[in-house]
């Protein structure tokens, strides 16, 4: 009798659990169907694995609920992520956007428990009018206005990163070693943009081409930026940069540029996560003291240059496109110039069908300080001196095509998958 007792208690309390899981019929049939599109990172296996309420197409034309993930970096060195809600078919309408800062010392784990709480508050609305809706809870958890104000005032929106790293590789024939330090100091606002930062590198490397002669190739970097920006309107701002910095690849043992110029955004900045079209004009004097002469016999120099860039980014449901061209030309002759063309966009052609491609391609006349000797064989090889050349390109792309069961609910990480 009391073996009856326990295996009929053992079957009640098992009926209990079952009864607060929500059925997986319920789930792949009644649930909002749900397509993430992240142009950036997103560790989509931990989002499914964490938001269960929701049923997870591979199509964004099969969702009822479409949500774009945009990630852009923020005045505190981390970044700002804004997550859209599109409702489509049943939750056509339906639409909100959600935001949320990462801090710079934020590990990956704690960026996406980041993004599954706030997808979680984003999707609330649009399973409250399902039956899964009983199976949900909300909990608050308020931070204390006085922490939040300590924080906010400690150091007046002054970011500092400090950041240090070496390698080292070897074999019989080969041995290389790199080091690289970088500081940087930035505080922005919505009115200002101050940005510093100094960076330098040692590549060091050894190749023993016969038994007596051993050939040594270094290579020792160091620059030194700063921006400064100020807000004028919404679409207005103006600002300059300045450069310094020592290269043993680009022939320059001092070089400095200051380039002030005005920027217009077709659209508001406020709406940057979806959509830009900036005009970027600059012009400003370019000092340079050569470690060897040039081809054109100059050991230092002044000059002057003006640039003019034009960038186009959107981000829409049916993909992204990134365009930007660039093209400048020194005041003292013309022909000493440079033009350069890069894009990438990744769009939707129809249900499963994505096509995409990265590239870029240059036009260059401007190479001022090559070296009047040029590069020896063994230079050219071990790249440690750049070379003359007119032009320059890349290009990637590619197509696919799924199709199959539209659900992608399932999640099974064995042997790496």
């Amino acid at each position: 009798m009391k073996r009856l007792l326990f295996v009929f208690s053992l079957v009640m309390a098992f009926g209990v659990i079952r009864a607060q899981e929500p059925d997986t019929a319920l789930i792949r049939e009644k649930a909002p169907k749900v397509f993430i599109d992240c142009p950036g990172y997103c560790d989509l296996q931990y989002i499914k694995e964490h938001v269960r309420f929701v049923n997870y197409v591979r199509d964004a034309y099969e969702a009822e609920v479409y949500i774009l993930i945009v990630s852009e970096d923020a005045g505190n060195n981390g970044e700002r992520y804004t997550i859209i809600f599109e409702g489509q078919k049943l939750f056509k309408g339906q639409n909100d956007t959600l935001r949320f800062f990462t801090k710079a010392d934020e590990t990956d784990d704690e960026i996406r428990s980041k993004t599954v709480q706030y997808l979680k508050i984003g999707l609330t609305r649009y399973v409250a009018h399902s039956p899964l809706v009983e199976y949900l809870t909300v909990e608050e958890n308020l931070p204390k206005k006085e922490v939040e104000k300590v924080v906010a005032t400690n150091w007046n929106n002054w970011i500092f990163r400090l950041s240090a790293k070496g390698m080292a590789s070897g074999e019989s024939s080969v041995k290389t070693y790199y080091l690289s330090t970088s500081f940087k100091a930035s505080r922005v606002t919505n009115e200002w943009i101050m940005d510093f930062s100094l960076s330098g590198s040692k590549y060091f490397s050894s190749y023993q081409i016969s038994e007596d002669y051993i050939y040594h190739s270094v290579k020792t970097s160091a620059l030194f930026n700063s921006l400064i920006v100020k807000s004028i309107s919404d679409h207005w701002s103006v600002g300059a940069e300045t450069n310094a910095e020592h290269s043993t690849y680009r022939n320059i043992d001092f070089g400095f540029d200051f380039k002030p110029g005005i920027e217009y955004n077709l659209f508001p900045y406020s709406e940057s996560t979806i959509h830009q079209m900036r005009i970027l004009y600059t012009i400003g004097p370019e000092y340079y003291d050569y470690i060897d002469t040039t081809i054109f016999d100059k050991t230092q120099e002044l000059l002057w240059k003006q640039k003019l860039s034009l960038a186009y980014e959107v981000v829409k449901k049916w993909g992204s496109i990134d365009i930007s061209l660039n093209g400048s030309t020194y005041l003292h002759d013309f022909t000493k110039n440079n033009l350069s063309l890069s894009t990438s966009f990744s769009i939707r052609v129809f249900k499963g069908m994505s096509v995409y491609m990265l590239g870029s391609i240059g036009l260059v006349h401007d190479q001022l300080y090559l070296p009047k000797g040029g590069a020896s064989l063994e230079e050219i090889l071990t790249s440690q001196q750049a070379l003359a050349t007119q032009y320059n390109y890349s290009v990637y792309g590619g197509i696919s095509y799924t199709f199959g069961d539209i659900f992608n609910n399932v999640v099974n990480p064995r042997f790496g998958y």
